[in-house]
């Protein structure tokens, strides 16, 4: 479990810091740097273990579906059903494809993965990755975004309470493709 808080402290210092000192483009940090900030050490602390978090295991169909359908649910919600044609670019979609990769493959893959293993099927871990997801926000929506407290909240239940549920679809399914692509659908409704 030490891995794991030492994994999560990395990312925050280390991706709280890149935001903070190094202004590129979205596109750039979220297709490039993302991945390789968080995904690189990741995979080879996965490599070390003796048994692996495994990420893609059976339920395909059922992991899909579940995906499918909150992807709508976030779509209707963020979008408050408002049926226009969204204004989706090929930037938008490779930021919400990227970034939606990395990080539910990160928490709802990896880290409710690894959770399992201590304390399996539990409530706790999607409650814990949510909270995870949420707090790794703080340092960029405070001194990158610098947004004000109720905003801040707002972001921080949103984060929270969709990775909880993303990481539900991957600890039911065993396989984090649902929640890549419920992901997917939430990242789209609100950068559209």
């Amino acid at each position: 479990m030490k891995r794991l808080w030492l994994y999560y402290v990395y990312l925050l210092l280390v991706w709280g810091s890149f935001r903070y000192f190094i202004r590129l483009p979205d596109a750039i940090e979220e297709l490039w740097f993302k991945p390789l900030l968080w995904l690189l050490p990741l995979f080879w602390w996965n490599l070390a273990l003796k048994k692996k978090v495994e990420m893609f295991e059976n339920q395909w169909l059922e992991t899909v579906l579940w995906g499918l359908g909150l992807a709508i649910i976030y779509w209707l919600l963020v979008r408050r059903l408002n049926f226009g044609l969204p204004n989706i670019d090929l930037n938008v979609a490779g930021i919400s494809v990227a970034t939606a990769i990395v990080e539910e493959m990160t928490f709802s893959g990896f880290i409710t993965g690894y959770l399992d293993r201590y304390y399996k099927g539990s409530i706790f871990n999607p409650m814990l990755t949510g909270a995870l997801a949420a707090v790794i926000r703080l340092p960029i929506v405070i001194f990158v975004y610098k947004l004000d407290p109720l905003t801040i909240l707002g972001i921080l239940l949103l984060v929270a309470s969709s990775t909880m549920m993303n990481a539900w679809v991957r600890q039911r399914t065993g396989n984090v493709t649902g929640s890549i692509i419920a992901r997917v659908g939430l990242n789209l409704a609100l950068l559209s």
